[in-house]
């Protein structure tokens, strides 16, 4: 079965500015302004100009759809000249709050 057939969560594609927060590994403050790709209740794929450390800590902030919160770095792929990056949130997000309508779970 492949990946996209088990996640526990739909995404649902948002492209839009999330600001990200975060201590580098000699413990000073980070940021990075990025690109979201989508966003599921559960997670956020996002596509930053710097790497992050994995398994490292971020606050996160979409303005524009309202939400934030705090996530674990899953995976950082290196893509050209950006990276994306895969964060599960620490809170998971209701579907209510997620833009755009999501696509029913097959049976």
């Amino acid at each position: 079965m492949s990946a996209k057939h088990t996640r526990r969560h739909h995404r649902a594609a948002y492209t839009g500015p999330v600001r990200l927060s975060w201590e580098d590994a000699s413990g000073h403050p980070a940021y990075a302004q990025g690109k979201c790709i989508d966003i599921s209740e559960g997670g956020l794929k996002i596509e930053i100009p710097c790497p992050i450390p994995l398994r490292g800590y971020v606050s996160w902030r979409a303005e524009r759809i309202g939400l934030a919160g705090s996530a674990s770095v899953r995976y950082v792929l290196r893509c050209g000249a950006k990276y994306t990056v895969g964060l599960e949130l620490s809170q998971s997000i209701p579907s209510a709050a997620l833009p755009g309508p999501l696509p029913a779970l097959a049976a």
